[in-house]
């Protein structure tokens, strides 16, 4: 409810002619990270996201990942959202998502040390080395090829 509030007040405080925001073109979950998180725990229930701490070495999850794929547990290791096509690293996203970390923290630092995109198929800030049952050969998304990127970022809310 406050990012409802919140979003009808940067409307109605619009001049006419003023330009808006670079947020209101990017999707919302860059912006509000109460929906991101609610996407992300959807990732995890739906769909396997993970693991939580890709550092360590998570032999369970990869396991079940392998039995799931049928396939080695070194080749579900090389399926990660970093090189999943629905991983969307375009210079424009990440730019969506430093401003939505904000000048709080380290907004760049942040991108770079967690490898951050955007998942397309959840709407949430995504890690590269992580990944989910939804997992898509042929990624990431750099939004260098034609029609790649999506130019209109308004949904990203669950339905």
């Amino acid at each position: 409810m406050a990012t409802l509030k919140r979003t009808m007040d940067q409307v109605m405080d619009k001049e006419e002619g003023e330009d808006m925001s670079a947020g209101e073109n990017c999707p919302m979950p860059t912006q509000d990270i109460t929906l991101n998180l609610k996407n992300r725990a959807k990732a995890i229930t739906s769909a396997s996201y993970g693991p939580e701490n890709p550092k360590l070495p998570n032999e369970a999850f990869w396991r079940k990942k392998s039995d799931q794929w049928d396939i080695s547990i070194e080749d579900s290791k090389k399926s990660l959202c970093g090189n999943c096509a629905a991983f969307n690293v375009s210079d424009k996203l990440k730019q969506c998502i430093a401003q939505g970390i904000g000048m709080e923290a380290d907004p760049w630092g942040t991108i770079k040390l967690a490898d951050l995109g955007y998942c397309e198929i959840f709407d949430f800030k995504c890690a590269a080395s992580r990944t989910c049952d939804a997992w898509v050969v042929g990624g990431p998304n750099t939004g260098e090829q034609e029609g790649e990127e999506s130019e209109n970022y308004e949904e990203g809310e669950e339905e």
